[in-house]
């Protein structure tokens, strides 16, 4: 789940201000339907904090995999094989073809007017195929002016790794555009490639943040430099960091150069059976009456999939009843 905290000592009107922003971006991640876009199920509501509820991912997110994975090719062959299903996934994994996924999200987001704003490998699940589904739609920003409105999270120096130059500069008029998505997918790509963070050797943001600015970009240290596949998708990662915005390829002209399809012809129907989810507190009858929320999702056992939100077991109960049995 992604919480989202709005603290009750806010300054009176901000608490709510947030609130409307949160529900804004629901909607939009809830209207998103692509088989790289991790969907959207529905929002929990509980004192000071909100739940947007997604799919469980069975393989969690691309950076913790591509890390275990490099620790599983450094293991003999014999320890390897020992692992059995687990080897087989890690030796199922193809690199080129989770690019592609990756690429074919933010392809369709700008072709719908989103700009994700935080595009890195934990932000990037994999389902039990591998298939990559970008998420964290809590971050996003969207580029009509009439939705556009800045993140409900801080912008935070974990980010600044994939951070465009252009966004790094002491400028609050620059915001986040399509480019600078296609520049932190660049940095994806060197994230897979090599399993690790961007610019893993320096550890302050501050550090990130003057070696960018500087025109520096991270290091060819793929696992592998066999094969021309790695140095093409290197050469492509390193098309997606200059320095200037207005040279980098476009999210279609990425998935184009890959070899995939355009993300028009990859939407899916999401369409299931839905549920209304009542969400409850543990308060007197009066305040429950108006604390109460009614949303729609996909039929399923909140607890069964996602287990309760850690220390909350007291403070919302979720009966879902459906709709249309």
């Amino acid at each position: 789940m992604k919480r989202i905290r709005v603290s009750g000592r806010l300054v009176d009107g901000v608490a709510a201000t947030i609130n409307r922003r949160v529900s804004r971006e629901a909607k939009i991640w809830h209207s998103l339907r692509h088989v790289n876009v991790q969907p959207f199920l529905g929002v929990v509501d509980v004192p000071d904090e909100t739940y947007l509820v997604p799919p469980w991912m069975k393989h969690g997110d691309l950076h913790h995999f591509v890390t275990s994975r490099l620790e599983f090719l450094r293991l003999s062959q014999e320890k390897q094989d020992a692992l059995g299903t687990r080897a087989i996934l890690y030796r199922s994994f193809k690199e080129h073809d989770v690019i592609i996924g990756i690429a074919s999200g933010p392809a369709y987001l700008h072709a719908n007017n989103v700009i994700h704003g935080y595009s890195k490998a934990p932000n990037i699940l994999l389902d039990d195929t591998l298939h990559p589904k970008i998420c964290d739609f809590g971050l996003t920003n969207v580029m009509h002016t009439e939705y556009a409105f800045t993140s409900v999270a801080l912008k935070g120096a974990g980010f600044c790794r994939w951070m465009s130059p252009e966004l790094l500069k002491e400028d609050e008029s620059v915001v986040k555009t399509t480019a600078s998505d296609v520049y932190a997918f660049g940095m994806t790509i060197a994230e897979i490639l090599s399993a690790q963070f961007p610019f893993p050797h320096l550890r302050s943001a501050l550090s990130v943040v003057l070696a960018v600015t500087s025109g520096k970009r991270p290091p060819f240290e793929p696992l592998s430099r066999e094969g021309q596949q790695f140095q093409d998708l290197w050469s492509l990662a390193a098309s997606c960091w200059t320095p200037d915005p207005r040279p980098r390829p476009t999210a279609d002209d990425i998935v184009y150069t890959l070899g995939g399809e355009y993300p028009k012809n990859q939407e899916v129907n999401q369409a299931v059976p839905c549920v209304a989810a009542r969400v409850s507190y543990d308060l007197g009858e009066e305040q429950r009456r108006g604390s109460i929320a009614d949303t729609t999702m996909p039929f399923m056992s909140i607890f069964r999939h996602f287990g309760p939100p850690r220390g909350l077991t007291r403070a919302v109960i979720l009966a879902l009843t459906p709709i249309n049995p």
